[in-house]
């Protein structure tokens, strides 16, 4: 997507827990592809989580995580095809409009407020709590998550009309990298398939 560049002042926080790994408890130290020690000044880098409701025991389970240096997500882009990214970005321009969504978050009382960056999905406006699945997606810089144009959350019912648009060239590029970067066991890995959208 092409939007205005940001200038950050004040517009970031230590990484809150909703952003550090499920397994450690802590934020994520290295990129999931080169393995570049993420916790440095400098080091920008994103942070991707998916997450599904179980009614059975009515627990919310991160069934996927990771997080990836900034220019290793742009060579993973870089990789799908034009026609995906094409159609991705035609999406999120008509449905969402980040830059007015930013301006209005950073208008509020407390604009670094994290809930309020993640209550709701950026597509459809369905309330977080109301969604069986979603993502959420943050960029971070070190040891800081950066309000820019994210962090935001995306429901599961925008995630399958996002995988709609993808070709099947591109769907390959991230079922490969799903099988090299995830050990998940059948169930899981068709919950997933298609889900992982670097945008």
């Amino acid at each position: 997507m092409d939007l205005p560049s940001i200038q950050l002042t004040h517009e970031f926080e230590p990484i809150p827990p909703d952003f550090h790994c499920g397994a450690s408890g802590q934020p994520f130290q290295t990129c999931i592809a080169c393995e570049r020690h993420l916790l440095q000044d400098g080091v920008s880098y994103l942070v991707e989580k998916a997450v599904r409701f179980y009614p059975q025991d009515g627990m919310l389970d991160t069934v996927l995580e990771y997080a990836m240096c900034v220019p290793c997500a742009q060579q993973m882009r870089e990789e799908l095809s034009v026609e995906s990214r094409s159609k991705i970005d035609a999406y999120f321009s008509e449905h969402v409009d980040l830059v007015a969504r930013r301006e209005a978050l950073l208008s509020l009382p407390n604009p670094l407020q994290l809930e309020n960056w993640l209550s709701h999905c950026i597509v459809t406006g369905t309330p977080r709590e109301a969604c069986k699945e979603y993502q959420i997606y943050a960029q971070c810089e070190g040891k800081d998550l950066l309000y820019t144009y994210m962090p935001y959350m995306i429901s599961g019912e925008a995630m399958e009309e996002i995988q709609r648009l993808i070709s099947p060239h591109t769907r390959q590029i991230l079922d490969d990298f799903m099988d090299t970067h995830f050990g998940l066991p059948p169930e899981l890995r068709a919950l997933l398939q298609d889900r992982l959208i670097l945008i």
